[in-house]
């Protein structure tokens, strides 16, 4: 029987990055990553998944985390430059009542977990002190869901509407933070970002679009198309988020996704999604620093590990910023101004 311990930090400096990549944690992470990717390909957010009874109680929750926002009163700001402070007092409501929350869409045979899960609940919708948010948070609410997988609370055949109902109302409840409360991006490494907040729904929702011959990649950097296709795929979606949120030609804006829409096809950007999130997430120190680790989400070395095997993943190179084109036409540059990083070349 599992003894559950309260997790803690075990990423504290560089040097406890390689026993990180080594880690059972980081592998069933990424097993887990690709078993939810395996099983939207192709799929439309639209699509009629299956939804058992426990999937529907995990996205009824989020209801009342946005009646929270919504009885959140914003603080003047006047002498607030960047967040609006209410957020902490939103958050402070979050910490409070969260317990009681999972205990309200849990099944009673997962409660004695809840000291593992609250930590991940909690840290996945920012940082009230300094009032941000960023792909760490995002990956604490999917260590979350990977650790109900390893409790059964859902299975591999419920992996659809893990993604495309339970992660895409998080999204939602994640983006009504983000306007509200004028939330910063945690680290955001601005144009070469491929996003100030998220990361996860441009791996889905690439693989949503895999085999798709009317939307290829370079159909994205098109607001009109991204409008009307948003509500097929996570990957658009997101896309439109940025569109509403930020003005100016998109190849400024978002140079790494302009870059990443000169890519071949759907498939090829769901690879390079992969190994970039890898590169730029899980072995960047200031991201996985805030990790922690208990029973379920284990630091504990994997075994069969080869020796041989290494963490070094290459910088990504961003390209060069596109100075003519306009949005939806084809960059009026060489192939090699507008080209993609070297992970998603043949």
């Amino acid at each position: 029987m599992t003894e559950f311990v309260t997790p803690q930090q075990r990423i504290k400096s560089v040097f406890d990055l390689n026993p990180w990549f080594f880690s059972k944690g980081y592998s069933e992470y990424m097993q887990f990553l690709k078993e939810l990717n395996e099983s939207v390909k192709r799929l439309k957010t639209t699509a009629d998944v299956r939804c058992n009874e426990q999937i529907i109680k995990l996205v009824e929750g989020f209801d009342t985390i946005q009646k929270w926002i919504d009885e959140t009163e914003l603080e003047p700001t006047e002498e607030q430059r960047f967040g609006n402070k209410a957020f902490r007092k939103f958050y402070e409501k979050l910490s409070v009542n969260a317990e009681n929350l999972l205990r309200g869409v849990l099944p009673a045979s997962v409660h004695e977990a809840l000291v593992e899960l609250l930590p991940y609940f909690v840290d996945s919708f920012g940082n009230a002190t300094r009032i941000d948010y960023g792909s760490g948070h995002e990956a604490n609410y999917l260590i979350f869901l990977l650790c109900l997988r390893k409790l059964e609370v859902f299975t591999a055949s419920d992996s659809p509407a893990v993604v495309l109902r339970v992660f895409n109302k998080y999204l939602r409840i994640c983006r009504a933070l983000q306007t509200k409360f004028h939330m910063e991006p945690a680290g955001s490494r601005g144009v070469h970002a491929i996003d100030d907040f998220q990361f996860a729904p441009f791996i889905f929702g690439s693989a949503q679009l895999i085999g798709n011959r009317r939307l290829v990649p370079d159909s994205y950097v098109n607001k009109t198309t991204v409008e009307d296709h948003a509500h097929e795929s996570l990957f658009l979606d997101a896309v439109l988020f940025i569109f509403q949120t930020k003005t100016g030609p998109f190849h400024e804006h978002s140079n790494q996704l302009w870059n990443i829409s000169a890519v071949a096809n759907w498939d090829k950007v769901n690879e390079g999604m992969f190994k970039m999130y890898e590169g730029e997430v899980l072995k960047k120190f200031p991201v996985v620093q805030h990790l922690v680790f208990g029973s379920l989400f284990s630091f504990e070395r994997r075994e069969n590990v080869e020796e041989s095997e290494n963490m070094e993943v290459a910088e990504p190179s961003y390209g060069e910023v596109v100075e003519t084109g306009q949005i939806g036409e084809k960059p009026m540059s060489t192939a090699a101004e507008h080209a993609p990083p070297p992970m998603y070349e043949p």
